[in-house]
């Protein structure tokens, strides 16, 4: 026994273990040799990891995730759309996105992300009237 805080339990899979080891049960086991590979979320509390593992595993997106998409796929579209209804569409989606994100308090990836794509300096203008300028 390695010390006496261990439980009844502790020492039953220790023992377990050890008499796989020696039936060589854990041998050539996929990932054998290789580094453990963690998820990244040490910070997240322990009854909230299997259900984040689940709904990761599933194909879940956070909403503030998929809008962060949506917003970088909106920017680089803006970048070079002619049709003037369509812009002014895409605009006010960005502007709805923008906003969502900041209440969501993460307004800061989504200035990071406008500045990547370009920026809103580098988007079409639009007239008061929701119209793109003539070129």
């Amino acid at each position: 026994m390695a010390g006496l805080a261990m439980s009844i339990f502790d020492v039953l899979a220790e023992e377990r273990i050890r008499a796989a080891l020696a039936r060589g049960e854990l041998s050539g086991l996929p990932g054998e040799g290789r580094p453990l590979v963690f998820e990244d979320d040490c910070l997240v509390p322990a009854e909230a990891r299997m259900a984040n593992r689940i709904l990761r595993n599933a194909g879940y997106i956070p909403p503030a995730l998929a809008d962060l998409n949506e917003l970088r796929t909106l920017a680089q579209s803006l970048a070079t759309e002619q049709d003037a209804p369509t812009a002014a569409r895409r605009m006010r989606r960005m502007t709805r996105l923008l906003l969502q994100l900041e209440a969501a308090g993460l307004s800061h990836v989504s200035s990071a992300l406008l500045k990547r794509v370009g920026g809103p300096a580098d988007l079409p203008k639009l007239h008061s009237s929701g119209e793109l300028p003539l070129k």
